[in-house]
């Protein structure tokens, strides 16, 4: 799943040369998938950068629990006493939403990737003239 989102970005980071090419252009998915909350908030260029960040940490190690979110860092130690009872099901629980996220993300990177190279063969086309 890690891989899948990794390499999906690392393809995004070798198309992109200019990535300020991405700022203003609105979330467009081929697929449609545009209902989520943050679509209309971010352009390409903010996912590009968010994009790159997320990999950077996947495959670094992530944050240490106390310098997240302050009302995220207390709601999920809150949690920990109940949760120890049952460790298989937090387990797939967290496994398979870390798979949801992850395939998120990849759908993101990759709509960057194409929509990047929309606008570079769009921008190609305008600046070809043929002569006869």
């Amino acid at each position: 799943m890690e891989g899948c989102f990794s390499a999906a970005v690392q393809k995004m980071e070798q198309m992109v040369m200019f990535p300020s090419l991405l700022q203003g252009v609105s979330l467009e998915e081929q697929g449609g998938d545009t209902s989520e909350a943050d679509s209309a908030d971010k352009d390409l260029y903010e996912y590009y950068v968010l994009l790159k960040s997320i990999r950077q940490m996947v495959e670094g190690g992530l944050v240490p629990l106390d310098s997240r979110k302050p009302q995220t860092a207390a709601r999920l130690k809150g949690q920990e006493g109940k949760e120890e009872d049952d460790l298989e099901g937090l387990f797939y629980h967290h496994v398979s939403a870390l798979t949801s996220v992850l395939n998120q993300l990849t759908r993101r990177a990759n709509t960057v990737t194409s929509k990047y190279d929309e606008i570079m063969r769009h921008f190609n086309q305008s600046r070809i003239t043929l002569r006869w």
